[in-house]
């Protein structure tokens, strides 16, 4: 859920400066601009909650907010185009707004009922009256964004409403009016109404569930539309309580369609968070184990299309629309919002990447404030399905990999990783896959507690042995996780699979020392309690005030392993060293450490003696060979935030000859100038600098109006 660039770049290269310097050499640095992945910059996030689209809006143009905190209707961009300060940025939504029909209830789990509900709906009505054109119709559960799409390909679309073929195929149902008063009977002549709601009552949500009554009246359906509220319509949704059709929105976070195989799946649909239409379909299971075990995309793609094409004939849910994500910040404070194409420009790269501008004392500080719609409904990120929620609890908890704005992968805990079948590997079990990741070595716990592969094994272990949590459904193949190292974690599966590296890259990494006491049995009854109760993270933000109903302040995680602002070098100071002239074996030995190690250079007298790149730990410096005499060692280092350190050390030379050699005072001896090595860093660490990465990415928002409740590896 965290979400979950292109490969980092390595090093950009090496710039030489030459400078005439009358005094000891100074550790400084060329800066370009700041290193790749590098934040969060502001002093803190609040979200504030404002209900309505109207007071968000308003709340934006009063500067009572920095960022509308979901998608914006449409009928509000003239008047942001006027305003002052104000931006409204768009992209085209992975996601789309759907109706959900509740397959398992009579007369809904009549498929030419359902069929005949999708050909009467004028999606094309939706798009030009309620979208103003900004969305286009949909009838896949894939995103024609998403290339596994089967948009467009089959002979039929339910875009345009066709009221007399729904007709048509309800009389040869067996749909008839028995008793003459205008409304259709069931097959079994029971009277039946339909209540077609909205979870929220945004202006397109309430338009669409309208248009949708519309439809089922013109087939002489008795129906009406309203909307409900949030959580008690989200309850019915999630543990497959009583409604008949509800329209809420589905944003996918990547581009994989794994959960094809659990969302609709029939074992699943009783499963609460899972199946909203509690559909069961035997040939749409068939096609489960090609979609999830080959590892040829050519498999995958053939079991993709045909289970979209039995979905969309079957109708368990209605898609609606896909549509562009409208996006409206102010722009007189903050600078470097990122219109990501997963989640638009609300969502974690904003947050990550925002900063002040310079005339407001940039770039580092400030608070960042969000409107959203809907209060924080619980501080456990595995039970809750509210994106309001998510956007809130993605800023506390890291993964493995997560997706830049475009939607690649980039290691993020992870250095790198290797996948391995058995045919890359004979130590790895015929049909397994073995996924080895390699992890940086400075992230650490809010508690300062350091992050290792023991938590990695953990939690994943975790995720798959709690009965019904949403985050274990695609590890139940996995055999084993365990910490190699302390920096190192295996993963095996016992199939081969085209998904298994996303099934592990994108969990939120767990604290072991605090689940601990929670077993995966009660993973769905802890229940944080913050500020009062201090939640233990890893993220770029940690809660630090929470009023309910009125707003959520998270804090800037100094001790962020990627953050702006970590502490500088520490270097230990050798003694000075003297050696008789032409011996051998002399070094000089300096202890240095960094979080975020990157290059040392080390001067004598001023000129560049050795330089590269530096890791934490001892750091030996040959110095035989030198003629008798005094000489100054200097040795810099630089992080990967330009934090810098230095010491000197003086070795004295001693004559070979017996001769005492007259000792200079180190100020009388004349620093000549000297080389400066700058580097321009971006990457962001040293590990990555040095080995790069073994393995490579696999192949591979929010709701507009609509509501996002939808669970899984897809649908979020």
């Amino acid at each position: 859920m965290l979400t979950r660039g292109p490969n980092y770049v390595l090093l950009s290269g090496f710039l030489f400066l030459l400078s005439l310097l009358s005094v000891s050499p100074l550790c400084t640095a060329l800066v370009i601009s700041y290193p790749d992945n590098v934040g969060p910059f502001v002093d803190s996030l609040v979200f504030k909650v404002i209900g309505g689209d109207d007071q968000q809006i308003l709340a934006l143009l009063n500067d009572e907010v920095d960022l509308v905190g979901e998608a914006i209707d449409p009928t509000y961009l003239p008047t942001l185009d006027l305003a002052e300060g104000i931006e409204v940025a768009n992209v085209m939504r992975n996601g789309y707004g759907f109706l959900t029909i509740k397959t398992d209830k009579y007369p809904l789990n009549i498929t030419d009922f359902r069929r005949a509900f999708a050909f009467a709906l004028d999606k094309e009505r939706i798009c030009n009256e309620s979208w103003a054109g900004l969305a286009v119709p949909q009838d896949s559960p894939i995103p024609r964004v998403n290339p596994f799409s089967i948009e467009g390909q089959l002979p039929y679309t339910y875009y345009e409403a066709n009221v007399e073929l729904g007709n048509q195929m309800l009389d040869a149902a067996g749909f008839a009016d028995v008793d003459s008063d205008g409304w259709r009977e069931a097959p079994d002549g029971s009277k039946f109404d339909i209540f077609v709601v909205a979870i929220s009552a945004s202006a397109i949500g309430m338009d669409t569930v309208g248009f949708a009554a519309d439809a089922l009246q013109a087939l002489h359906i008795d129906a009406t539309s309203g909307s409900s509220d949030f959580y008690g319509a989200s309850y019915e949704m999630w543990y497959h309580g009583d409604y008949d059709i509800a329209f809420l929105g589905a944003s996918f976070t990547d581009f994989d369609i794994d959960w094809l195989a659990y969302e609709f799946w029939s074992e699943n649909a009783d499963k609460p968070f899972w199946n909203f239409p509690c559909w069961r379909n035997a040939t749409y299971d068939s096609w489960r184990d090609q979609l999830l075990h080959s590892t040829s995309y050519d498999d995958v793609y053939e079991a993709a299309l045909k289970m979209q094409e039995i979905w969309i004939h079957a109708c368990p849910e209605v898609i609606c629309y896909e549509n562009a994500l409208l996006s409206a910040y102010r722009t007189d404070k903050f600078e470097g919002y990122v219109n990501s194409k997963i989640d638009g420009v609300p969502g974690w790269w904003t947050n990550y990447n925002v900063h002040l501008r310079d005339s407001e004392g940039g770039p580092r500080g400030g608070q960042f404030r969000w409107s959203t719609p809907l209060d924080l409904d619980t501080f456990n990120f595995m039970v809750t399905g509210s994106p309001y929620t998510m956007n809130i609890l993605n800023n506390l908890y890291d993964s493995l990999i997560i997706q830049d704005p475009n939607g690649n992968d980039i290691p993020w805990l992870a250095e790198n990783y290797t996948i391995e079948v058995h045919d890359d590997n004979p130590h790895v079990t015929e049909d397994h896959t073995r996924i080895t990741f390699n992890l940086l070595q400075n992230a650490m716990w809010s508690d300062g507690v350091a992050l290792t592969a023991e938590d990695v094994a953990f939690t994943l272990n975790y995720y798959r042995e709690a009965p019904g949590n949403p985050h274990g459904m695609d590890l139940s193949n996995m055999t084993s996780a365990l910490a190699a190292t302390p920096y190192t974690v295996i993963v095996e599966f016992e199939t081969e699979s085209f998904w298994h590296l996303h099934a592990v890259g994108y969990k939120p990494i767990l604290p072991k020392h605090i689940f601990e006491t929670v077993t995966p049995a009660g993973w769905n009854t802890w229940n944080p309690a913050p500020p009062t109760e201090e939640m233990v993270t890893s993220g770029p933000f940690n809660i630090s005030e929470y009023v309910a109903g009125e707003f959520v302040e998270l804090t800037y995680n100094p001790d962020y392993f990627r953050g702006v602002d970590r502490k500088a070098p520490v270097i230990g100071h050798p003694s000075d060293y003297a050696y008789v002239q032409e011996s051998t074996g002399n070094v000089i030995v300096w202890q240095a450490s960094d979080l975020n190690p990157v290059n040392y250079t080390v001067y004598r007298n001023g000129m560049v003696h050795d330089a590269g790149l530096w890791t934490s730990g001892n750091m030996t410096v040959d110095i035989d060979g030198l003629a008798a005499g005094v000489y100054n060692f200097t040795l810099c280092v630089f992080d990967v935030f330009l934090n810098s350190a230095s010491d000197t050390v003086w070795v004295t030379v001693v004559a070979s000859t017996g001769w005492g050699f007259g000792l200079l005072s180190p100020l009388s001896l004349g620093i000549t100038a000297g080389s400066l090595v700058v580097i321009v860093i971006a990457g962001s660490s040293i590990n990555r600098l040095k080995r790069g990465r073994a393995g490579n990415s696999s192949n591979a928002s929010t709701a507009l109006q609509d509501t996002d409740l939808s669970w899984g590896s897809g649908k979020k």
